[in-house]
């Protein structure tokens, strides 16, 4: 569907109308133009909620990276404002708690699934950030909490410090993640022997290492933008000696 610029909503046919059309088919009916005019409720001079909608997802290049901005960038969009932006970012941080707690209850026993739960938390972070997860006897996800934050170097990441919360949980198994800025997910030399480090400690504590997931960006090289130690088995997880 298509109006013409400056078009009120209002003015459109009823049966045409975003909420409307929402109503009765169900949000899948609608682009993501639409859904963001539901929210905004009003366009500005010479534009409908609509376009305006549109625009911003042009703006930032995607919906997606429209819903990673701040307020503030999101409230620069001319005829959005403070108000809008709140409301815009309200709703953005709701569908991500969703789908985090739904992510949550699965088990993690995929590095895909590692990196769905991961990925909103890590992927814009400007430092190298190492996260454990302390899982239980079924893989599924008791917390996850950070053990260092800068360059990974295996004389600052201490067993100590990445076990530590996985044996207050009680947990059963452990799992690492952490990013790489630049967007590449090669492990460096210092990733893996930080992995067969925690991986011997892990044999001692009783608390195997389930994976070490990298995380970077989509790219040519690789389309996933993660990596696997153990599914690429440049560790070998099954001789932590």
């Amino acid at each position: 569907m298509k109006i013409s610029s400056g078009n009120l909503i209002r003015e459109m046919p009823e049966q045409d109308r975003p909420r409307e059309r929402l109503e009765r088919l169900g949000a899948d009916a609608l682009t993501d133009a639409e859904l963001l005019a539901v929210l905004l409720r009003t366009g500005r001079k010479g534009m409908s909620a609509i376009e305006l909608g549109q625009a911003m997802i042009n703006e930032f290049g995607s919906l997606e990276q429209l819903a990673r901005q701040s307020v503030t960038e999101i409230a620069r969009v001319n005829g959005i404002g403070k108000a809008k932006a709140v409301l815009l970012k309200a709703a953005f941080a709701l569908h991500e708690r969703a789908h985090r707690h739904e992510r949550e209850g699965q088990p993690l026993d995929h590095p895909e699934r590692i990196h769905a739960l991961m990925n909103e938390k890590v992927r814009d972070l400007t430092v190298e950030v190492l996260y454990g997860l302390a899982l239980d006897s079924k893989l599924r996800l008791i917390r996850y909490y950070p053990i260092t934050t800068g360059l990974l170097n295996q004389t600052l990441v201490h067993a100590r410090e990445a076990f530590r919360e996985a044996i207050s949980a009680a947990a059963a198994h452990l799992a690492l993640v952490h990013n790489h800025p630049s967007g590449d997910p090669t492990p460096s030399s210092e990733d893996v022997r930080i992995t067969r480090q925690m991986l011997k400690a892990g044999e001692v504590l009783d608390i195997p290492l389930l994976d070490h997931v990298i995380i970077g960006r989509p790219s040519a090289k690789n389309a996933k933008g993660y990596l696997s130690l153990k599914q690429t088995g440049v560790v070998d997880f099954s001789s932590p000696g």
